[in-house]
């Protein structure tokens, strides 16, 4: 957990672009709050959403700032802004990652959360992979892509990465452009910055 958003320095990532990029149906904007709708998610994790994070909201299309929702139109396929759903912690199970901002100032700040399902049981385990507090909360959003997408095999074994899955922070503010890879590691969330 992160309160900014200076980076832990790992060793270099090596680009692996050998994945193809399947075409999705274009989104209408008339269609685009559907994609944010709450049944994406298991009732157990809106429960907990709704009981923790009640003054918090999904991130969604219609907070981004311009040059954040134009780079998220160009995401395929496109999903909501704010919820990234894969095979994150291993090859069995889904997690489910959620980008929340307060639903009073959505611009203020954002949590980035994942859950996960626990061994033999309906419930989820929620860990917070990063906080942020200094404004430009509109700036943000996630996507989850195929970890193939990123390391070879040989920086997989390097990196202990055996999910299929990452997710992608990406800022596309105004004046800067940023994305950050979270992967699963030696049992926790890894951050590392890539070109994306």
């Amino acid at each position: 957990m992160r309160s900014h958003r200076a980076h832990r320095v790992l060793p270099a990532i090596v680009l692996f672009v050998g994945c193809p990029i399947v075409p999705a149906t274009p989104v209408k904007p008339s269609d685009w709050s559907a994609l944010c709708r709450p049944e994406i998610l298991p009732p157990a994790i809106r429960n907990r959403l709704k009981e923790e994070f009640g003054s918090w909201k999904i991130q969604e299309p219609a907070h981004l700032s311009p040059w954040a929702h134009a780079r998220w139109q160009d995401e395929k396929p496109l999903t909501c802004p704010g919820i990234a759903v894969g095979q994150f912690e291993n090859n069995r199970t889904r997690s489910y990652a959620v980008l929340l901002v307060p639903r009073d100032h959505p611009v203020a700040r954002y949590r980035l959360l994942v859950f996960s399902p626990k061994a033999g049981r309906q419930s989820f385990e929620m860990k917070t992979v990063e906080q942020f507090d200094d404004g430009g909360a509109d700036n943000f959003f996630i996507h989850g892509v195929q970890i193939s997408r990123f390391f070879d095999e040989q920086s997989k074994r390097t990196f202990q990465v055996y999910a299929r899955e990452c997710i992608l922070l990406v800022d596309s503010a105004e004046s800067e452009y940023e994305t950050d890879l979270y992967f699963w590691s030696n049992s926790r969330y890894e951050r590392q910055p890539v070109d994306y």
